[in-house]
């Protein structure tokens, strides 16, 4: 059981996945001139410069992956956008900090593919995914750099078999856009990744599921992650109030 803190009234559970073999998931890579844009307000200015319409291809695909882009970094994620025409797949790419890596190790390498379309993701994305690491830049090549497939759907079945038997590094997040100014709404619902990503540095980091009032419902449900007991925020998002929460 957990303690919520008495400041935000918010309830936390924990689900600690340690060793088990679990995903990630995948994203479209609809994108525009990338030397345009560099964050999500930028790209609204450009989409509204540009009269570029909510409705298309362009900007439902590019808007995801800056939200991605965004959400990604309260889970430790520090991202760029490369989605363009010759973006081999690959719609961000960065690094991921996490608790389990020594200070003097670097963090995880990345590469993120964010599938903006609500229909159902089928195991096709983790082989596409696996096929975009040969066009990666030569600084993020080799076997110990972590594909991130993100999604507006949970992982099925069939995707979690495929991200569990894959041969690379895989993270599923199920990331949701619930609205909000320039993209303040993202929420990462779920969050799985394979044996190959635990053994990289992410052994003993567990998967947790904050609980806190919402505005439009009556709850709120959020993936966070946890180290040692309690809620693991990276450096940057952590210098406001930490959550006092503990698990019994």
């Amino acid at each position: 059981m957990l303690r919520p803190s008495a400041r935000n009234r918010s309830r936390i559970t924990f689900t600690d996945i340690g060793r088990r073999k679990l995903y990630s998931a995948k994203t479209s890579s609809a994108s525009s001139t990338p030397q345009s844009h560099t964050s999500l307000p930028t790209f609204l200015a450009y989409a509204r410069s540009a009269s570029l319409s909510p409705k298309s291809a362009v900007y439902t695909g590019t808007y995801y992956e800056y939200l991605c882009l965004s959400t990604l970094s309260r889970l430790g994620f520090s991202l760029s956008h490369t989605g363009g025409r010759s973006d081999q797949g690959i719609d961000l790419i960065g690094t991921w900090s996490l608790p389990s890596i020594p200070l003097h190790h670097p963090p995880l390498k990345c590469l993120v593919q964010c599938k903006a379309s609500k229909s159902k993701i089928t195991p096709d994305v983790v082989r596409e995914l696996e096929g975009s690491f040969a066009g990666a830049p030569a600084r993020f090549t080799g076997e110990e750099v972590v594909g991130v497939l993100c999604a507006k759907r949970e992982a099925t079945k069939g995707v979690r078999e495929a991200v569990r038997r894959s041969k690379r590094p895989v993270v599923w997040v199920m990331l949701e856009d619930l609205g909000g100014e320039e993209g303040t709404g993202g929420k990462v619902r779920q969050m799985l990744w394979n044996q190959r990503v635990s053994d990289l540095g992410a052994e003993g980091v567990g998967v947790g599921v904050k609980y806190s009032p919402g505005e439009k419902e009556g709850v709120e449900k959020e993936v966070v992650l946890t180290w040692r007991g309690e809620v693991w925020e990276p450096e940057e998002s952590s210098e406001g109030e930490k959550e006092d929460s503990k698990v019994d």
